[in-house]
């Protein structure tokens, strides 16, 4: 592998991560995984690929790790927090020191940097968010994700770099759609408010592929790019049911009104404050559920750098079952 290009991946033993060190190693790439020391690497740590345990907030330890990488996958990131500011510490911050460590660099071909759908808007049925509507996230976590991209779009006169917004992102060794699955394990179907809710949804394996391209194509410097499924939306309920069917259960149905939500999520968020880990339901995550839909088109990814999402729903979602059990996590 000596000639190999050098791809370096932040956030690497993490879920998306780690499938796209995986694929990086398959194409033929000599990886560098950017962890912190208490980082879990069971992902990784059997994988032929290089460590280094800098994390993301000494720039003068991040150049001497990417200044010979061609590539640079920035994933790491804050999804949850206690306190509002560690989302810009996590995600705006840490994103300042990647690509100051980067700038500069003569070998760099392209910085392929992940921000999310919940940095654009929630929308209506039938008419799925494109990159060229206006932000309007509802949630902190959101909003430091366009503060990310703003300062992302800062340094694209000097760097190579490429933004993508994943819409929710299930397959084998996610922990946040698990909490779906193991819902309808126990026979349980809750649906928010008492209108349908639809959603964007990509399959692990189509978003790293999807990211790759990205990486590689001469067309996508400077652009944003939505990576979902061949299907923009899905209905909440025709995705439990797939689930409860591949689960072999029939689901009881419960209606949750969306001030209920909103209740529930206030007392997480407060009890929240004293546990180890951030809460998963907070007010902010109830606003972001009870909107009608959060649904992206990948049509500009598709056109432009061919961009291929293949999983069915169906066989991905069944994939992920299996690997679930596998792992006794259902």
């Amino acid at each position: 592998m000596e000639n190999a290009p050098i791809a370096a991946v932040t956030g690497a033993n993490g879920f998306v991560g780690s499938h796209l060190v995986e694929l990086l190693l398959r194409e033929g790439y000599r990886v560098k995984c950017i962890v912190r020391k208490s980082s879990n690497l069971r992902w990784v740590k059997d994988l032929d690929v290089e460590f280094y345990d800098c994390g993301l907030t000494d720039v003068d330890a991040l150049k001497s790790v990417v200044e010979d990488a061609n590539y640079i996958f920035h994933i790491a990131g804050v999804v949850a927090a206690k306190k509002p500011e560690l989302f810009y510490k996590g995600n705006v911050e840490t994103t300042r020191h990647v690509l100051e460590a980067a700038k500069g660099n003569p070998n760099i071909r392209k910085i392929v940097m992940t921000s999310s759908l919940a940095a654009s808007r929630p929308t209506v049925k039938g008419t799925p968010v494109t990159e060229d509507m206006p932000s309007a996230p509802v949630s902190t976590y959101g909003r430091s994700k366009v503060e990310q991209e703003q300062l992302a779009k800062t340094y694209m006169n000097d760097l190579p770099i490429t933004l993508v917004r994943p819409p929710v992102v299930y397959g084998p060794r996610d922990t946040e759609v698990l909490l779906l699955f193991k819902t309808l394990q126990k026979r349980l179907m809750a649906q928010v408010g008492f209108t349908e809710k639809y959603l964007s949804l990509v399959y692990v394996d189509d978003l790293v592929n999807g990211m790759l391209l990205a990486a590689t194509s001469d067309k996508t410097s400077g652009q944003t790019y939505f990576l979902g499924s061949s299907q923009a939306e899905y209905a909440y309920s025709e995705l439990s049911l797939q689930i409860a069917d591949l689960l072999g259960v029939k689901p009881f149905k419960i209606r949750l009104p969306h001030g209920l939500l909103y209740v529930v999520g206030g007392i997480s968020q407060f009890f929240g404050q004293f546990g180890k880990k951030p809460p998963t339901l907070t007010v902010e995550k109830a606003q972001e559920m009870t909107r009608d839909s959060w649904s992206c088109s990948s049509e500009k990814a598709i056109r432009e750098f061919g961009y291929t999402p293949t999983m069915p729903l169906k066989e991905g979602l069944k994939r992920t079952i299996e690997w679930y059990k596998e792992q006794k996590w259902l």
